[in-house]
């Protein structure tokens, strides 16, 4: 059983990453359904390293990156994808 305590999601770091990058993510899934929930976290990743380089460390400790659930924003990018493709058959 899946639990919800942020905004529908596992926590609030789980909801920071699909709020911020949520588009991009059903975009990549989109263009290729076999991207995998790894692909998705290496993307995003390194993506945040690079903005990560030039913040201060205070602030970059305010999001915990162990405690995202990878699988959560995989699965919820991956059945919005395929019920829209099956509204639009």
């Amino acid at each position: 059983m899946k639990t919800t305590d942020y905004n529908g999601w596992t926590n609030r770091n789980t909801w920071l990453i699909n709020l911020h990058f949520g588009e991009i993510i059903r975009e990549e899934i989109q263009e290729d359904a076999a991207t995998t929930i790894e692909m998705i976290e290496n993307f995003i990743l390194d993506l945040l390293n690079e903005d990560f380089a030039n913040v201060p460390m205070c602030i970059s400790d305010f999001i915990d990156m162990s405690e995202i659930n990878w699988g959560e924003i995989w699965e919820h990018h991956c059945m919005a994808v395929f019920y829209e493709n099956e509204a639009n058959d």
